[in-house]
């Protein structure tokens, strides 16, 4: 096998050559992604910014050069368990979530030494600040006018930062287990109280609905009978036209109104059985209990 120096110099020079492209492209361009900012650094200066999101032409001629990116994105941070005192001096401990960008990556980076540290403290600092003293109520509902005066707060220390906040709000409300436990023990009395009104006046709008119910059915049969004897008076005045008929009626009626287990009717003696003069004599009686035709009369008890 001969040794072919054409081959070994192409082996070597195609490598160097697109390995010098490559660096000659990375002197001369820069990639800036969508929704960032690329700050080019000389000796540790800001030297150039870049905000105009592809490629960009940003000629690096020595090594001390430096490229930083920073996203101008909207971002958020969680912070938890930051204390304040509520208007009765009870410790609460809240919950809080910021959501921020980078507005200006020169403050951000040279402004401060850690914007993230920035962030934090002074969020600390003025939940601190601004919650303390509020009414327990308020952190109760987490109530929107909080959130907005640490929105309005925080904005105005992190503007010097070139950093925007977007809002602050309270996510979680905790205070101490007795103080906890003595609201949720005044909320129970409260609803048990609301509960025993709203039974209370339960009970008494039915028993005004009843009331209501039993005089409105008053008030109709009232009518009813009223209605019913205009009906029958009319009846009456018709059955006066025919004189037959109206005698027939009321000889009904008056029939009507005898008691059968309380009537007796009498329709005489059977014939030969007793004579009107025996009857009569039967009923006679003497103070001196002398005999009537040869009998002896004897008052009767």
């Amino acid at each position: 096998m001969q040794f072919d120096l054409h081959t070994l110099i192409g082996a070597v020079a195609v490598p160097g050559t697109l390995l010098l492209a490559v660096l000659l492209f990375r002197r001369y361009f820069v990639f800036n992604p969508e929704a960032h900012e690329v700050v080019q650094l000389r000796f540790g200066k800001l030297h150039e910014r870049y905000q105009e999101p592809g490629l960009v032409g940003a000629t690096r001629l020595a090594p001390y050069d430096r490229w930083l990116t920073a996203s101008r994105q909207w971002d958020e941070r969680i912070f938890r368990r930051i204390e304040t005192n509520d208007s009765q001096g009870t410790m609460v401990q809240v919950v809080l979530r910021v959501t921020f960008r980078i507005s200006d990556a020169e403050r951000a980076l040279f402004a401060v030494d850690d914007w993230e540290e920035a962030l934090e403290s002074a969020t600390v600092h003025e939940a601190g600040a601004r919650l303390a003293g509020k009414d327990r109520a308020l952190f109760l509902r987490s109530d929107r006018q909080l959130s907005a005066d640490l929105t309005t707060s925080i904005r105005a220390t992190m503007a010097t930062y070139g950093i925007e906040i977007h809002d602050v709000r309270i996510l979680d409300v905790e205070f101490r287990p007795e103080v906890a436990r003595q609201m949720f023990e005044a909320v129970a009395a409260k609803l048990e109280v609301a509960k025993a009104e709203y039974e209370e006046r339960g009970r008494t709008d039915a028993a005004l609905l009843v009331a209501r119910t039993e005089q409105r059915v008053a008030e109709l049969e009232a009518r009813a009978k009223t209605e019913s004897l205009k009906a029958v008076g009319r009846a009456y005045q018709a059955l006066r036209t025919r004189p037959g008929v109206f005698e027939a009626y009321t000889d009904l009626y008056r029939l009507s109104q005898l008691d059968p287990e309380k009537v007796v009717s009498f329709d005489g003696f059977e014939p030969g059985s007793l004579a009107t003069q025996s009857l009569v004599e039967s009923e006679l009686s003497r103070d001196d209990g002398a005999p009537v035709n040869g009998r002896s009369a004897r008052p009767r008890s």
